[in-house]
């Protein structure tokens, strides 16, 4: 074997592999929507991606593989080369939710988290006709009348689904309760307003659209607008049920270099930070919750194991 030849070559890999790492981006960046186009995530990837192409200084464009609740295009990236130029935008149900209830080819470990761009933290929400003042009032009327009282949620799995198993689970109330699942979040409020369901759970922005009331949130802290409004630990909920934040960020493949990992994490700070992203939340009702990769990659491991116990609660697993 020549061994000058052999380490010659190894040497030139590296160097070119050094070169490319340095001079990234040298193509588009492909920024994927796991949904319709005109969607939620669509449009956030569409309102960020001018500033994370200005700060990466390359360009960038925004694709949509939708189907399977977000697996479809979650199972596609995971194949690919783990080089940078193809990130999915996925949200908490598309990571951590649905590889633990679907058969899917991916898991935790497929990706290389970049950055976390938003989150919302749920809240738990009856109809202000309704006499349920507190989460007290709730277990009360459950324990008089077990069977009587019926949860809704936009489907079997989803943000909305996950919120009031962790508030009914919590509470010690769900085997007496009955869950009305729906064909999306519209039908469900609906619902809500006429009385078919009593229950209901997602972000501040869809619960503004009824004449609802909060019973609890599902954050670390209560919410300046409802400041009154307690947090799911103050309603006796325990970790890991008491958080739940509907979340998106940026993944790419497993094993993307850490050089090139740098680079977009750099890239999505400036431009999830600039004036223009931040007018577009401020106007879309975007809460904006920024990680780095490392941070991120806590974060989501995290949520991810906690969700598992969620996941069980509602029956899914």
């Amino acid at each position: 074997m020549n061994y000058v030849a052999v380490t010659t070559g190894v040497i030139s890999l590296v160097l070119s592999a050094g070169a490319a790492v340095a001079d990234f981006p040298e193509r588009p960046i492909n920024l994927i929507a796991p949904f319709n186009a005109g969607g939620g995530t669509d449009l956030l990837l569409r309102g960020l991606a001018p500033h994370f192409a200005e700060a990466i200084g390359g360009d960038v464009f925004v694709s949509n593989m939708a189907g399977g609740s977000g697996t479809v295009a979650a199972s596609a990236l995971q194949g690919q080369r783990p080089d940078g130029y193809q990130l999915g935008y996925f949200s908490i149900t598309v990571s951590t939710i649905q590889p633990q209830i679907r058969d899917v080819p991916y898991d935790v470990d497929s990706w290389t988290p970049i950055c976390s761009v938003a989150a919302s933290p749920t809240l738990l929400f009856t109809s202000s006709d309704l006499p349920y003042m507190s989460a007290e009032d709730v277990v009360e009327a459950v324990e008089a009348e077990p069977g009587a009282l019926v949860y809704g949620s936009s489907g079997a799995g989803a943000m909305t689904h996950l919120t009031t198993v962790a508030a009914f689970a919590g509470l010690g109330t769900i085997d007496e309760m009955v869950h009305l699942p729906f064909q999306g979040s519209g039908p469900a409020v609906q619902a809500l307003t006429a009385g078919t369901i009593q229950f209901f759970g997602d972000t501040e922005i869809l619960m503004q659209r009824g004449d609802f009331r909060p019973l609890m949130v599902f954050n670390d802290e209560r919410l300046e607008t409802y400041p009154d409004v307690p947090t799911a630990a103050e309603a006796g909920i325990e970790a890991p049920l008491n958080e739940l934040y509907l979340w998106g960020g940026l993944f790419a493949p497993a094993g993307v270099e850490p050089e090139v990992v740098a680079e977009l994490e750099a890239a999505c700070e400036t431009g999830v930070t600039s004036d223009g992203f931040m007018n577009f939340a401020a106007n879309s009702g975007t809460v904006i919750n920024y990680r780095g990769a490392e941070e991120f990659e806590t974060f989501f491991r995290e949520q991810y194991e906690a969700n598992s116990v969620l996941i069980e609660a509602a029956g899914l697993n």
